[in-house]
């Protein structure tokens, strides 16, 4: 990565940081209230990614495993001349 992409993604990272701690101790909910929903809607953030992850995942070794299949079913490799016994080559 680039000096620029680092510095665009460590603004980001930073800024994000610092929304979530404002956030946080702007919330009107207690202390206690508080950590329960950051802990309710992580959980739910983290189930959707790993779903994500999942179906992507199965997505992908699907299309691979059709890459696959088709390309080892239509490439032939000749043999070149050379290798083939002198019997095949002359008659």
């Amino acid at each position: 990565m680039s000096d620029r992409a680092w510095d665009r993604l460590s603004g980001l990272l930073v800024g994000a940081a610092v929304g979530f701690i404002a956030g946080v101790l702007m919330a009107p909910s207690s202390g206690p209230e508080m950590r329960e929903s950051i802990k309710k809607r992580t959980q739910s953030s983290v189930g959707q990614v790993k779903e994500a992850l999942t179906d992507i995942r199965d997505s992908l070794t699907k299309k691979g495993r059709e890459i696959f299949q088709n390309g080892t079913a239509e490439i032939r490799i000749a043999e070149p001349e050379a290798a083939r016994p002198e019997s095949e080559t002359r008659g």
